[in-house]
This record gives C-alpha cells, structure tokens and sequence, in this order.
C-alpha cells in the first residue's frame, strides 16, 4: 500500500509538473489574477513557503536530487566534478487574503535568490530581487473578478555572459552597491536577515519598483470554470535602478552551490536601466474528467511566445485521501 502511495504521487506530480495553474494551491495567480478571488473560501487565510530548485548534471536518482537541493552538498558527499552548470534558484513567500463579503484583498510579498555558474564558460548570474503586490477582486456567485498590481525591485542583478564581454550590475542600491550583501542566502541566512540589514527595502519596493498590473476573470465557481486574463501590463518604470558595467572575483562552492565570495572590483558607465517582461494574454478551462484536467495557455503578442500547459489533480488527492479514511 505505501509503495502503490508513493507511485501514485510520482504520477500526480509528474502531471502537476507540467501545469500553468495550481489546482491544489488556494494561492493561484501566476496564470490569471482572477484565480486568487476565485480560490478565496474563507474570512481571513494565511500562507507561506520556501522552495528551492537545482540545476546539474551528476546525478543518478531523484533521491540523490531531492538530497542536494534540500541540504546542498555538505561534505562533498557528491562528486560534482563533472558538472559544468550548477545553479540553485530559491524562492520564499508570505500570501494573505482578506474576504470581506464579495470583495477580496490580498497582499503578497516574496523573494527570488539566483545563483547561477557554468564552469566551462564562467559565466554566472548572481540575483536577488524582492516582489511585492496587492489582489483587489470581486468573488460572485458564479464568476471571480480581479487585478493585481506588482512592484519588482532588484536589490542586485549581476550578469557575465560571452567571456567577460557583457559584464554588468543592476541594482536599486546605487550607493551600496560595494556593500550590498552578494553572498547572502535565502536558504542560509533567512528571510529575516535580509530584512534586518536593509531597513529601507520595503519604502523602495513601494515607490522604486517596476509596477505591472495582471487582470482576469473567471466564469464558473468550481469546475467546470473558464478563465481569461492578461499579464505584465506595463504601467511605470522603476525609479532610481541603475545599471552599470562591472567586474567581480568571484567564488562559487561546489558544497552550498551558492557563491561563497563575491567582492565587486569596479562598476562604471551608470545608466538608468528599465526592463518590463512582455505582455501575455492567458486563457484556460477546468474540465471535470476523472482528474479535473486544466489545460491553459499563453500568448506574448510583442514576442510572439505561446506557452501551453495541462495540470490535473485536485480531485485526485481529494478523493485519495478520503479513501485512505475509510
């Protein structure tokens, strides 16, 4: 029974793995901001998280995979010898919804800690930004409305790429930009350290950031249910981001497989610097067909990009669980 458990899991998440939208997280919004109107069902909800993702080349099985990105490479335990990209991207979050009748309010704040290296080339990126955003919605009977308005800050973005000849800094730290805390770690250090050493991140993720706005509706209340949205909307530039022509010593550990040293040589040739991803119209449909399959979709005009992609599974756990009840 617990192997016939964890192959089912296996097969859910190989599914989920493909997915746009979440079904099994009450905190969708990536896809369409109507969703987290929609996904509201109680007065006041609360919710959190840590994730960590890995890049390499090494290793055998997904026990080793899972072991590495969790803990990282203490010890040398494996050999990563042979691995010419290492990377670990970690993302933290705190969400909230505020239901007050139809209406719905939800702020959210998170994290993003890239640290990227190719040892063949030498190129890296070296990234920390911070996002932050308030959902306004309606939840109707039968349909969810809502738009959510996003403020992203880099607190530093260093890139190297073509051997040193495209070797820049973005930061919305000018000043500190030779203090900035390079090496910090999400997975190390914590959320909270970074906050306690930089007491004016939030005033300037609120009044420096790049703004973009996501709007959606949603018709249906459960499944089935349609959805349509666009995302990235354009609306300021962010104020104060400079970007700069830099050169670091860098290190990077093959144990934390994180940058372990990073001290910036020189920055020089200051301009303001300004970057919105591209618009996207998204669509998607809840089909109630054994899984609850959710096929979605979504379309860059400027880039042309058109993204598909098929999640399943809400109903799958639901009615596992209870059985295993039974």
């Amino acid at each position: 029974m617990k192997k016939a458990f964890v192959v089912l899991l296996l097969i859910s998440f190989s599914i989920l793995s493909f997915s746009q939208i979440e079904p099994l997280s009450p905190w969708n919004r990536d896809l369409n901001a109507a969703l987290i109107s929609w996904s509201a069902r109680n007065f006041i909800e609360l919710s959190g998280g840590l994730s960590s993702g890995i890049i390499q080349e090494s290793l055998d099985t997904i026990e080793e995979a899972v072991d590495l990105n969790l803990l990282g490479n203490e010890g040398y335990y494996y050999n990563l010898d042979d691995s010419n990209i290492l990377s670990r991207n970690v993302n933290a979050g705190m969400y909230a919804k505020l239901k007050l009748g139809v209406f719905v309010l939800a702020p959210e704040i998170s994290i993003s800690n890239i640290d990227w290296h190719d040892y063949s080339t030498l190129d890296y990126r070296n990234a920390l930004w911070v996002n932050g955003g308030l959902h306004i919605g309606l939840k109707g009977k039968d349909f969810s409305f809502g738009g959510t308005i996003r403020s992203s800050l880099p607190v530093f973005d260093v890139i190297r790429r073509n051997n040193g000849e495209d070797y820049t800094l973005v930061t919305a730290f000018p000043d500190e930009k030779y203090n900035l805390p390079y090496t910090y770690s999400l997975l190390y250090d914590g959320p909270g350290d970074l906050f306690d050493h930089m007491d004016t991140l939030m005033d300037k993720l609120m009044n420096n950031g790049i703004i973009t706005l996501d709007v959606g509706f949603v018709a249906g209340k459960d499944y089935p249910a349609i959805g349509f949205g666009v995302k990235n909307i354009p609306i300021a530039d962010g104020i104060g981001i400079y970007k700069y022509d830099a050169y670091a010593h860098v290190e990077y550990s093959k144990e934390t497989l994180e940058f372990s040293s990073f001290d910036l040589v020189n920055a020089s040739n200051e301009r303001i610097w300004s970057k919105f991803k591209p618009w996207k119209m998204t669509f998607f449909i809840t089909l109630p067909i054994i899984l609850d399959f959710v096929p979605s979709i979504e379309y860059a005009p400027n880039t042309e990009d058109f993204t598909w992609g098929v999640a399943a599974g809400k109903r799958l756990f639901w009615e596992y669980y209870h059985f295993g009840r039974k």
